[in-house]
């Protein structure tokens, strides 16, 4: 089959470039980045500004070092732990049990799917676990007993002797089970306001005393069976009560609360906090030792004097302690921001200081390097390219003006001049693209006016201008297609120009706010203060950028053969 002369002509250019293999290699790597742009919703396994949460069975290890993140027990958070002689126990969220006897932990099956909140050991070993929903779980040797009584939310759970034990929960309930006949007695409460209940704890006169929300503290009298209001001294919601076998106590509550007795008999203080962040759980013991530990992975450490944040390195929520002769293990987590992760298998690029996915963030990021490349490398060509055609074809006082209003162009640096435009105008995507094709057009009017010269006084110009054509006729249908390669072989290289241009103007956070770049990503890495840490989060942006400027030039490396008739004639 013959083509026609004309498609022919227009095809000529496209094979000259097959024979550059660079240009090849650019022209199919382009093409994938333009496939990129074009599918970027699609490629992108998360919302590129959503910030990500992961839930997580966190261990921190005490280490003379400071708290080292351990090998994670599962996917959910872990709620509270308890240890009697070489057992130790720990439960969490959707019916995690994990138990120890002097090895690896190891996860047991509860038979339920509820989460655990609370599990305290018996003077015999017996276990009692409390959970959502009314759940209670009694372990005695290997087998399970499970109890549902109620529909409250149980929180804390003490064993008052062998066989009966204190739970409480929300909706200020308070229980007592008798663990021989499963039996519940249902406990009067001395305020009656549905206050939640967080937790119990033995106290050294054999009375049993329980925390909760607006600083509320119930004192329980097993022998008695009374109830009877205590003041802590705080208002604030407590969450977490350790008394030791000696009387000395610790309460952890919310905005940084810590309330401390130091022995059964003496009162209670309320000591200053480093931080003001909730507190979910804590530990003492008779020599004074005591920990604290709370959200976004605070951890606070009594050393006689004051408490004092430990060095961490993690912002996973804590929610328990389990404190083993020599071994302290912190506990968590609710669901935390993945803050600067590493890749991984969930996210191919990591993540940034906000959690965002940085593999969706540079697939959206092609789009607005490609608009602002393409869209203002034309506008660059449209505009040098008709300067260039009018200066060099009218010359004289026309030409004068043009080419010195060049010359002033060249004279304004790039980047003073979009800050101005972003000082003038709201920063949007149009104030960058206009930053780009205001100053580049300069290079393209010139070497467009170079080449009118000579074609102006060739023969076919002439004869066009003797048989009566206008002047706009001769530039744009007989001297216009005689540039056409120039102007494409410029339109390439504006383009990987147009691509630095845009990069450097976000980097310098004078791109679009709302718009998601390459350039602008790299702007956000500078700013966290972590670039140069998190080496994932500067190389793929970098690298995408040098890829798609070093693919548009093979392009135009191989267009300079079409443009140029003496490297054709070598072809």
């Amino acid at each position: 089959m013959t083509l026609p002369p004309f498609l022919r002509a227009a095809l000529a250019p496209l094979r000259l470039m097959m024979r550059d293999r660079l240009a090849v290699a650019g022209l199919c790597v382009l093409s994938l980045i333009i496939a990129m742009a074009l599918f970027a919703p699609l490629l992108s396994p998360h919302d590129p500004r959503h910030i990500n949460e992961v839930e997580d069975g966190s261990v921190l290890v005490q280490t003379p070092e400071g708290w080292v993140l351990g090998e994670s027990l599962g996917a959910v958070a872990l709620n509270d732990a308890a240890h009697f002689g070489a057992q130790s126990l720990i439960v969490g969220r959707e019916g995690s049990i994990w138990a120890r006897d002097g090895g690896a932990w190891a996860r047991l099956d509860g038979g339920t799917v509820a989460d655990l909140n609370a599990v305290d050991f018996s003077p015999e070993g017996h276990v009692l676990i409390v959970g959502a929903e009314g759940l209670i779980l009694l372990r005695d040797g290997d087998k399970w007993t499970e109890i549902k009584a109620g529909s409250a939310d149980l929180r804390g759970a003490a064993w008052l002797s062998a066989g009966d034990a204190l739970i409480v929960g929300d909706g200020e309930e308070i229980w007592r089970l008798d663990a021989e006949t499963a039996q519940i007695t249902r406990i009067d409460s001395p305020v009656g306001r549905r206050f939640s209940l967080r937790s119990v704890a033995m106290d050294a006169d054999g009375t049993a005393l329980i925390v909760g929300e607006r600083g509320l503290a119930i004192r329980y009298d097993p022998q008695s069976g009374s109830t009877a209001l205590e003041r802590l001294g705080s208002s604030r919601d407590l969450n977490h009560i350790h008394i030791t076998a000696g009387g000395t106590a610790l309460v952890t509550g919310e905005r940084g609360t810590l309330l401390r007795r130091a022995s059964a008999d003496a009162t209670w203080v309320t000591d200053s906090a480093p931080d003001t962040r909730a507190l979910r759980a804590g530990y003492i013991d008779d020599t004074g030792t005591a920990i604290a530990v709370g959200r976004n992975g605070i951890i606070m450490e009594w050393d006689g004097g004051e408490w004092l944040l430990a060095n961490t390195e993690s912002e996973r929520h804590l929610r328990a302690l389990l404190v083993v002769g020599e071994e302290v293990l912190a506990l968590g987590s609710d669901r935390f921001v993945t803050r600067l992760a590493p890749p991984s298998r969930e996210h191919w690029f990591g993540t940034d200081h906000l959690g965002r996915d940085l593999f969706s963030q540079n697939m959206h990021g092609s789009q607005i390097a490609l608009l602002v490349g393409f869209l203002g490398a034309a506008l660059v060509v449209l505009i040098g390219t008709n300067v260039g055609l009018v200066a060099g074809y009218f010359r004289g006082r026309t030409e004068t003006i043009l080419m010195r209003t060049v010359d002033i162009m060249y004279g304004i640096p790039f980047e003073p001049f979009a800050l101005i435009l972003v000082l003038l105008f709201q920063p949007s995507l149009m104030i960058v693209i206009l930053a780009v094709s205001l100053l580049t057009w300069r290079t393209v009017a010139r070497l467009i006016r170079s080449q009118v010269l000579t074609l102006r006084e060739r023969p076919f110009v002439k004869a066009a201008r003797v048989a009566g054509a206008s002047d706009l006729r001769i530039m744009y249908l007989h001297i216009f297609p005689n540039v056409l390669p120039l102007v494409f072989l410029e339109l390439a290289i504006i383009v990987g120009v147009s691509i630095i241009a845009e990069a450097t103007l976000s980097f310098l956070g004078l791109g679009p706010p709302q718009s998601i770049s390459w350039g602008g990503i790299l702007h956000d890495a500078r700013l966290s203060g972590a670039w140069r840490t998190a080496w994932w989060w500067n190389l793929p942006p970098g690298i995408l950028i040098m890829t798609t400027v070093l693919s548009v030039f093979f392009i135009s490396r191989s267009l300079e053969v079409v443009a140029n008739p003496r490297l054709r004639a070598r072809e």
